[in-house]
């Protein structure tokens, strides 16, 4: 009896280490990005004028967005109307929000060169299925563009940027989208979603995608994966960033996607952030690039796709007015 006893204790002891894990797992699946410290920066809110939750479609508690534009841009390189950076936060479909430490970091540093940043809030997932997101983040961008004038804001020089599961988000927008009322001059990545049947594959580890789907139909999955989108006009550049450690979006299939995105648009990028997973956490380990240097990236990358017609500063010169931001930012 005693052995008996004894082999019930360890096999409930391996049960629950295996629910501890598997909670750690679905943790960091659903996309909370690394922190950054607001002693190290100026809160977003701090260092621009504020419009928050504005509605847009059926006014959903969840189909709000924020709007921040520039009190004082560092650089005299860009005047009115401002250039637009679109947000959309990552999460796994079910979480996250259009405030985040991420958005913060790399948004003052936006407006601080000049851009006006909207950030949008979506339906989530189990509760609303795609094409919930999708159509959302559309009505979104068609509700910004239609209060541009009163914002003076310039939505033919627009960039698209998200995170994981916004990352996906971003890119079907930019494929799969016609007529739109704004011009994508470039798409900014981290850690993006691109092939949702791969993601499929790791229900067990990862539910996010068929929680997002609704199913696990394969043509579903298929029709909803940037990487499967036909690509019949020349896309805007991307700039994609890709932990090399990542677990819940392998960077593989990033890569995949680049090469699509890369053979009909020259200007895009691919940068391997080593040693980070997904979020950029980096479990103490230095990474490469660091903070620092993807936000100098993604700043000039932004001012270098823009069609600004009084002023187009050739990349040395940006490359220098992005280090003065980043050193008053």
């Amino acid at each position: 009896m005693s052995a008996k006893i004894q082999q019930i204790r360890r096999i409930r002891r391996w049960m629950i280490l295996l629910l501890i894990t598997i909670a750690i797992v679905i943790l960091f699946s659903l996309n909370i990005h690394r922190s950054y410290s607001s002693n190290d920066h100026p809160r977003l809110g701090n260092v621009s004028d504020v419009t928050a939750d504005i509605p847009y479609c059926t006014g959903h508690d969840k189909q709000t967005f924020d709007l921040y534009t520039p009190i004082n841009s560092l650089l005299n390189t860009y005047t009115t109307p401002y250039p637009l950076v679109i947000y959309i936060h990552g999460g796994g479909w079910q979480k996250g929000d259009k405030r985040n430490s991420l958005l913060d970091y790399y948004g003052s540093s936006l407006t601080a060169a000049g851009f006006a940043v909207a950030s949008i809030n979506y339906r989530l997932a189990p509760k609303h299925h795609y094409p919930a997101q999708n159509n959302d983040v559309a009505c979104a961008i068609n509700t910004i563009a239609k209060l541009a004038n009163s914002y003076n804001i310039d939505v033919n020089n627009t960039i698209l940027f998200g995170d994981s599961a916004g990352g996906l988000l971003a890119s079907d927008y930019v494929l799969t989208r016609k007529d739109t009322p704004i011009t994508v001059r470039g798409v900014i990545s981290f850690y993006g979603v691109t092939d949702l049947i791969n993601q499929l594959r790791y229900t067990k580890r990862n539910p996010n995608a068929y929680k997002f789907l609704g199913t696990r139909n394969v043509d579903t999955a298929r029709s909803a994966s940037p990487l499967y989108q036909p690509i019949a006009k020349t896309p805007p550049p991307f700039l994609f960033f890709h932990g090399t450690r990542d677990s819940v979006v392998s960077i593989e299939q990033a890569y995949k996607f680049y090469q699509r995105i890369l053979a009909h648009q020259p200007s895009s990028r691919f940068i391997r952030v080593t040693n980070a997973g997904h979020g950029f956490n980096s479990s103490g380990h230095s990474t490469k690039p660091t903070s620092d240097e993807i936000r100098r990236t993604l700043t000039l990358f932004a001012l270098k796709h823009i069609n600004n017609n009084n002023h187009r500063p050739d990349e040395a010169k940006t490359t220098e007015q992005v280090q003065i931001i980043l050193d008053n930012n």
